[in-house]
């Protein structure tokens, strides 16, 4: 080999070893925000653990080393707060006080108690009839028609902006009605929801709106709370109100705080996983939507499943390290920020076959209820949407429940859905700054009248 030869080689092996590298502000380009999942398959194959010092984080993004981290409450604390972040800051000042701040607490693990059991079991399955209601009342609202026209597919329009006539609000009226909260008011409090939430992270105006929605529901849910004090009922805010942890009970702003957090986390994740599975269907496998959705129902379930591994709502969560532990060679020192990058394990090819297609009839992927565990009888690997461990999702099941009802009676009313628009900008998410919920702004779906 000549000299030139020698040099050439050693140039194109630099031009290699930089396509590998990975600038920190990758995460926050439009492109990533576009589809995240090219600079995933990077991090996994080449940094598993990577320290982005811009963002003053590590990343971990291969499933078993997220799943490890999950289950490993000695070594990661929940408790992520950084007064200088906007997301973070947002949700402070949003949202109050919250469980969230109690990390891995005996205090949390309380406050996550007083409420889990409504979301899960006999409790839920007694709620299931009135989300199937809500359901049909909004259906019925979106198109002026009786609930049992659109039962029959009956409708005078023949297309919807799921989003915004749909999604958005379908989960706020459910949870607003496990709360106790009037259901004249739920209109109120789809709007309060909406600014809460683009005001977490976007910062200006949007924060302005999202804490003047703060204070009205602040305000309004005094007399509420007044009166679950004085004659508690069945319903959460009573349950909220009246709960102790050592003789103890939360105080005012704490009981609003949590009341805001399980709007929120009631509505954020349910809203944007229907849209995210109509979408799915509709763009990226309308073959499977056709041939085997459409003839049988019950694979909604399975749409669910695969689009919480494929693209999930939420792509990240984080944890902070309680001591120095070493992960793939990398030194993590005490108190770092690590962030879990749940949408990169999903497609971690050393889990899941041929993990960049959308196929809900996968046999690598679990299909049942999610367990906390994360471990399965039928050996197969579940999603990590939900989280695992200690902090698993406690509203899992209701959020799928509300999600497989949603689109079930959705497809029910709509004949013959299909795209309006035959190309789509596909599904995006925020930058990294604002919570990372990924889901389409708008969606809209034609269908046949009668």
């Amino acid at each position: 080999m000549t000299a030139t030869d020698e040099s050439s080689a050693l140039a194109e092996a630099i031009r290699a070893q930089l396509k590998l590298a990975i600038e920190p502000q990758e995460f926050d380009s439009d492109d990533f925000q576009r589809d995240p999942f090219p600079l995933y398959k990077r991090l996994r194959d080449h940094h598993p653990i990577y320290q982005d010092l811009f963002h003053k984080r590590w990343v971990v993004s291969r499933y078993d080393d997220i799943v490890e981290v999950f289950q490993n409450n000695d070594d990661f604390d929940r408790a992520v707060y950084d007064p200088k972040g906007d997301y973070e800051f947002g949700k402070k000042q949003v949202f109050g006080p919250n469980i969230l701040e109690y990390g891995n607490s005996d205090e949390h693990r309380f406050l996550r108690n007083v409420v889990a059991d409504q979301f899960v079991g006999n409790r839920l399955a007694g709620f299931l009839p009135f989300i199937e209601q809500i359901a049909r009342e909004m259906m019925g609202k979106i198109w002026e028609k009786s609930t049992d026209d659109i039962a029959r597919g009956f409708s005078d329009t023949g297309e919807v902006e799921l989003v915004s006539q749909f999604t958005t609000q379908f989960p706020i009226r459910v949870i607003s009605n496990m709360l106790g909260l009037p259901r004249e008011d739920e209109d109120t409090f789809v709007r309060w929801y909406q600014h809460l939430i683009v005001g977490l992270g976007f910062g200006g105006e949007y924060f302005a709106k999202g804490m003047q929605a703060r204070n009205e529901m602040w305000d309004y849910l005094d007399p509420l709370i007044r009166r679950a004090e004085d004659n508690p009922g069945e319903d959460l805010i009573s349950r909220i109100v009246h709960a102790e942890f050592r003789g103890q009970r939360m105080n005012v702003d704490e009981i609003k705080g949590f009341i805001a957090l399980l709007l929120a986390a009631g509505g954020d994740t349910t809203d944007k996983a229907i849209a995210n599975m109509w979408y799915h269907m509709l763009y990226t496998r309308p073959d499977q939507f056709e041939n085997e959705v459409q003839r049988d129902p019950s694979l909604w379930t399975n749409v669910f499943t695969e689009m919480m591994r494929y693209d999930p709502v939420v792509h990240g969560q984080a944890r902070h390290t309680t001591r120095e532990i070493k992960i793939h060679g990398e030194v993590i020192p005490e108190r770092a920020v690590v962030s879990l990058m749940l949408g990169a394990g999903n497609r971690d090819e050393r889990v899941f076959k041929d993990p960049d297609t959308y196929d809900m009839l996968r046999d690598d992927l679990h299909m049942g209820r999610e367990l906390r565990s994360g471990r399965y009888p039928d050996g197969k690997h579940g999603h990590l949407g939900f989280g695992m461990g200690q902090h698993f999702c406690m509203g899992y099941a209701m959020a799928r429940q509300e999600a497989i009802i949603a689109c079930t009676r959705l497809a029910e009313a709509m004949k013959n859905p299909r795209p309006k628009f035959p190309t789509h900008e596909g599904i995006t998410s925020p930058n990294i700054g604002s919570g990372g919920f990924r889901a389409p702004k708008e969606l809209w779906i034609q269908f046949d009248v009668n």
